[in-house]
């Protein structure tokens, strides 16, 4: 694949790309108009005019085009003569003219009769019928033509002639000429802004022939919206794509790609040397800097930047965003960064650190640049020992970095300095959730004598402990120090609350929960927040384990509230949100697991938590997952995996998340590749045990989908397990009811029963859940082949709003009908199932009811009776629907993003889905056709403005 082979496809622009059509029009009918195009290199200007030159032509019109050359061109009116006459006697009476003025000593008389010539020639065109006429990147034309192009505007626009006269310029270079063009009297302008992020997956789905994926989408933002550097881009990264039927996606992290191409930097190359310069310095401070970062890197102060940043800014190259500075295409900065040399990139970073600390800058700032520095000069250690703490709060993943280079540069014998050090990089490391805080703490536990110092190693010992799912020892830990004398009252209790949790872990629930009702009892005494949100999780997590769901979200919501009156309990707050979500998720509450799910995103983002960040991104994976939102939860997927935190349940969790959603779409060899990518030692805490489901569920459909059901069977088999930890497994119930499906299609009739056995017992375990109830209906109905039962998990299904879920109930419920004669019964759920499975985009899942049935005697019929209608309000998916509701009402995507719990980039694909099903241009379109219309489920009676 090459830029050039896909040059030639139209994107976006759908209302400009009217407006020109409409201008077109009007001078086929016989008026006239003068139109400037305007737009950044790449933008797709000569695409668009050539869309007018072609529709003028089909209306009957005269059309003439050229491109302007580059600067250098001597003779006068070339790009005019190039344009009207580009061969033919014509051109070579009107080349005689020219020559003859550039010989004149007064070339007047000669240059304004070539001008007449051609000015006779569009009046004589004319006369016979409209003309279009096109210069193309007028900001190279001659002083001439631009002066001839005037002359005709005028004309143009005062209707004298049935004349159309168009050029197209980028923003740079700037000409008397040009300007005194564009801002001809009567005429107009239309910008090509940067493409929105839909119209830039169109361009994807266009060139390679498939939807481009989550990481693909995501990567796409680097061309920042211009159609030229996006295709450029998609060719850089062929190697790296996988493009199947349906489905194109990158193999590898956004952040794993090679330096975009050298060729990127050929338009800052026009620019003159000062304003280069500006532009490398700029690409060493990352996406975003302030004027005054750039100042200090440049050596000089912020107002000598104003002419230097002038074009650059008129170029489009940077943006001014919320006070900061941009580069609008972050692949133009890459490619900068890549192209300055790595030994001088170094000494660069270094000098910015330098001058960014002495300024007194956000440790985060300097600490970026430190990072790419290399080797820390002894100032820079020595301001790491004395930022550590704030840079560890706001940048940990910089702070062990650094501490660690720091360590291993140091001089041993500096003990104290060492020691130091060392409890920083264990503080960073347990706010990374990393396995050797462990270690660190461990060794500064046995160095420390004094005893409040000791007492709060031993509870961030027995936090990194907890982490890594050692809860054996993690209450040997906390049994202890609660041994020891030390004066901390507020720290024996945080550490009482520390045993409560162990000791719940460790199936000691009714004595954890004993013991936490003390707890929390003394937390409410002392008054401390901080100690007052530990106590409640405490007893939360207790309850949880007792099978006490409500009453441990109560407790979960008083630590919130107490979590929320100090910042020193943000982290605290922030688990709590986690575990919030979850435990409403069981319940079904979706509203209440998005508001938890929005806070803690909010807040991890602003203390800059990566560990706790991380939980949220999966949770919220896992939530859009069981929404039927696969884009998103794919997306949020990848965010987790790129926050580096070493929790040992989170790759488990976005791994089998991941592969799950991608086996259901039947993308196999990718499926397979993310299970491959689990550690070998994945399942060995209780904790990834318990989210083990996922990644059960994937390895099963895989096994299934290559025709061998048996091995699906095995490979779902340790949810039949009575463990302790699969008796509180939440998903057990439903990996159960997968069994009782596959055991039965292998015959195995008594793995069946004893899957319902256990789906019983799990069920009555998590009695106050509704999903484990839906699933052991599913369990009876599927080995009696009970239409009645399955019909009852329908109906839960239908209440509890996982699709998923939904169209699995369905396709056994059309099964079951059909084994009992119900053939038109049997059709209508089949069809129903089908119908939730395309919204999912679940290939698999549609081909396996479909195979299901047909065994049968059911068929849904032909393809073009199911397909969903392609216009109309018919033709919106559920999510579609659900934003087409509030933009009736008003809303922007913004509080729609908010409100639904979606990326802004996820509502604006679905806002320009809607508006072309819809046939519509304007969000007050949508509010209108939502007023009248009938028949469709939520829509009738939807009132609302709307702006355009």
């Amino acid at each position: 694949m090459t830029a050039e082979g896909i040059a030639d496809v139209r994107v976006g622009r759908d209302q400009l790309r009217d407006e020109l059509w409409q201008w077109v029009r009007g001078g086929a009918e016989g008026g006239g108009g003068f139109l400037v195009v305007e737009g950044e290199p790449g933008a797709g200007r000569t695409d668009f005019v050539r869309d007018a030159l072609t529709r003028a032509a089909a209306l009957g019109c005269r059309v003439r085009y050229a491109a302007a050359a580059a600067p250098g061109t001597e003779l006068p009116l070339q790009a005019a003569l190039d344009c009207l006459h580009p061969r033919g006697p014509d051109r070579a009476a009107a080349v005689a003219l020219l020559r003859e003025a550039q010989e004149a000593l007064r070339p007047g008389g000669a240059l304004l009769a070539a001008v007449d010539l051609l000015t006779a020639a569009v009046e004589e065109w004319c006369v016979q019928r409209p003309l279009l006429l096109v210069l193309d990147d007028a900001q190279w034309a001659d002083a001439a033509s631009l002066q001839l192009w005037r002359r005709l505007a005028g004309r143009a626009v005062a209707g004298r002639l049935p004349l159309l006269l168009a050029a197209t310029r980028r923003p740079l270079p700037t000409r008397p000429e040009l300007e005194e063009l564009c801002a001809t009297p009567g005429g107009r302008t239309l910008r090509l802004g940067p493409l929105s992020g839909a119209e830039a997956a169109g361009l994807v789905r266009d060139l390679l022939g498939a939807e481009p994926g989550p990481r693909l989408r995501e990567a796409a933002g680097q061309a920042g919206g211009n159609p030229r550097l996006l295709r450029e881009l998609l060719a850089h990264w062929s190697g790296l794509l996988r493009v199947d039927a349906d489905r194109a996606e990158l193999l590898v992290p956004e952040e794993e790609l090679p330096p975009p191409p050298a060729s990127l930097t050929r338009e800052p190359g026009r620019l003159p040397a000062p304003a280069r310069a500006l532009l490398r310095h700029a690409a060493l401070l990352g996406p975003a800097f302030t004027g005054r970062e750039l100042a200090l890197v440049r050596g000089g102060p912020a107002r000598e930047l104003l002419v230097e940043l002038e074009e650059p800014v008129a170029a489009g190259l940077l943006t001014d965003t919320d006070g900061s500075l941009r580069f609008r295409h972050p692949a133009l900065r890459l490619a900068l960064y890549a192209e300055t040399p790595e030994a001088l990139r170094a000494a660069l970073h270094q000098d910015a650190a330098r001058a960014f600390a002495d300024a007194g800058l956000d440790p985060a700032r300097t600490a970026g640049q430190l990072v790419r520095g290399g080797r820390l000069a002894p100032w820079a250690v020595r301001w790491l020992a004395d930022s550590a703490p704030a840079l560890i709060a706001g940048a940990p993943g910089a702070a062990a970095e650094l501490l660690e280079r720091a360590i291993a540069q140091g001089d041993p014998r500096e003990r104290e300095t060492r020691d130091a050090l060392e409890e920083r990089l264990a503080d960073a490391a347990l706010m990374l959730r990393r396995p050797e805080s462990v270690d660190l703490l461990g060794t500064l536990r046995a160095r420390t004598t004094d005893p409040d110092r000791r007492a709060s190693v031993d509870f961030k010992l027995v936090s990194a402990l907890m982490i890594q799912g050692d809860m054996a020892r993690s209450l040997a830990v906390t049994e202890r120090a609660l041994a020891e004398e030390f004066p901390s009252v507020a720290l024996r209790l945080r550490l009482e609350a520390c045993r409560v949790l162990a000791l719940a872990d460790l199936h000691r629930a009714a004595e954890a929960y004993a013991l936490a009702e003390a707890v929390v009892v003394r937390a409410r005494r002392l008054r401390d927040p901080l100690c007052g949100a530990e106590a409640h999780h405490a007893a939360s997590y207790a309850l949880f384990h007792l099978g006490r769901g409500r009453d441990s979200l109560r407790h979960v919501a008083e630590g919130i509230a107490c979590a929320r009156r100090s910042p020193d309990a943000n982290d605290m707050r922030l688990l709590l949100l986690a575990n919030q979500a979850e435990g409403h998720m069981r319940f079904d509450e979706p509203g209440t697991v998005a508001a938890a799910l929005r806070e803690a995103r909010g807040l991890a983002a602003a203390t800059r938590s990566t560990g706790r960040l991380v939980v949220t991104e999966a949770r919220l994976a896992e939530f859009h997952y069981r929404l039927g939102d696969w884009d998103e939860a794919l997306a949020g997927v990848d965010r987790a995996c790129a926050l580096r935190v070493s929790d040992g349940w989170l790759p488990v969790v976005v791994h089998g998340l991941r592969a799950l959603v991608l086996g259901h779409r039947d993308e196999r060899e990718a499926a397979g590749a993310d299970l491959a990518g689990l550690p070998a030692d994945a399942f060995a805490t209780p904790t990834a045990r318990r989210y083990a489901s996922h990644v059960l569920l994937a390895r099963a459909l895989l096994a299934e989908r290559d025709g061998r059901p048996a091995d699906a069977l095995e490979a779902l088999a340790p949810a039949l397990e009575d463990g302790v930890e699969e008796a509180v497994a939440y998903d057990r119930p439903w990996v159960l009811s997968e069994i009782v499906r596959l055991a039965l299609e292998c015959g195995e009739t008594a793995t069946a029963r004893a899957a319902v056995e256990r789906c019983g017992r799990a069920a009555r375990t998590l009695a106050e859940y509704p999903g484990p109830a839906l699933a052991l209906l599913r369990c009876r109905g599927l080995f009696a082949q009970d239409p009645e039962l399955l019909a009852q998990a329908v109906a839960r299904g239908e209440r509890g709003g996982w699709p998923l879920v939904l169209g699995h109930t369905l396709e056994d419920l059309a099964v079951a009908r059909a084994w009992h004669g119900d053939l038109a019964g049997a059709r209508s759920a089949l069809t129903r199932a089908a119908a939730a499975y395309e919204d999912l985009g679940a290939r698999w899942d549609i081909a396996r009811a479909d195979a299901r049935l047909r065994s049968l005697g059911v068929r849904r019929g032909s393809r073009s009776a199911r397909r969903r209608p392609a216009n109309g309000w018919e033709a919106l998916t559920p999510a579609e629907l659900k934003v087409a509701l509030l933009v009736a009402q008003g809303r922007s995507n913004p509080e729609i993003a908010s409100a639904l719990f979606l990326s802004p980039r996820t509502v604006q694909t679905h806002v320009s889905h809607i508006l072309a099903k819809l046939q519509v241009r304007s969000r007050a379109a949508v509010a209108a056709q939502a007023a009248g219309a009938t028949g469709v489920p939520g829509v009738s009676g939807t009132g609302g403005a709307s702006g355009p």
